[in-house]
């Protein structure tokens, strides 16, 4: 598809043209080394990027990131105990506890945003990567699950989710003795390693690489 800019008589193709984040001013993409970003020349947000070694380092980290998901929830995450009596839960035990005290909404949405958004991220944006690094023939549903890997980014909320925990552990630590599961740890690394996530995939190397690679 083209469009007229300025002259009528003037075409570019939309592939061509990117806008900025920030202030949807329309730039025209450019030919970057790896290393190298481009800015915005209204607002100075960064509107293009190549990043070196995106597709190895955030595979490894996705794979990472699975597994750590996966740990935090099959290993318990907090103990308590007081006076001889102690209790183990684990994040499906919280959603559990949710479910069977008649706050069902609740307990559905602490299991998506915690759990199956993160989970469906991770698996999507994996899938993705793992078939580019080894080479493998580009199918037209790769570009649909790297759109929604993008898409579901901000719903993956499990750093909110600690915010919640570190808060609530605040106020019970006067009332209890408090021992961190393996899976408050593993969940704390996902956080940290989601973050790096962020920082090393390159958005633009992957949507050229699906775009142009047969």
């Amino acid at each position: 598809m083209t469009i007229a800019v300025g002259n009528p008589e003037e075409q570019t193709d939309l592939d061509n043209l990117i806008a900025c984040p920030g202030c949807d001013l329309l730039h025209y993409r450019r030919a970057l080394e790896t290393g190298e970003y481009a800015r915005c020349k209204r607002c100075g947000d960064v509107i293009q990027t190549r990043k070196p070694h995106t597709v190895d380092r955030t595979l490894a980290a996705v794979l990472a990131s699975i597994v750590l998901l996966l740990v935090s929830l099959c290993l318990p995450f907090l103990s308590l105990s007081r006076a001889g009596i102690s209790s183990h839960i684990s994040v499906l035990d919280a959603v559990a506890a949710l479910w069977f005290n008649h706050m069902r909404w609740l307990a559905l949405l602490t299991l998506a945003f915690i759990v199956l958004l993160p989970l469906t991220r991770l698996l999507l944006l994996g899938w993705v990567l793992w078939r580019i690094r080894f080479k493998r023939r580009i199918r037209r549903g790769m570009r649909t699950a790297f759109r929604w890997s993008i898409r579901m980014e901000p719903w993956a909320m499990a750093e909110i989710f600690m915010v919640g925990v570190v808060v609530s552990l605040v106020k019970i630590s006067t009332l209890a003795n408090l021992h961190m599961g393996l899976a408050f740890w593993s969940l704390l690394l996902l956080i940290a390693i989601s973050c790096y996530i962020n920082l090393v995939l390159c958005k633009d190397t992957i949507w050229a690489i699906l775009t142009c690679r047969s």
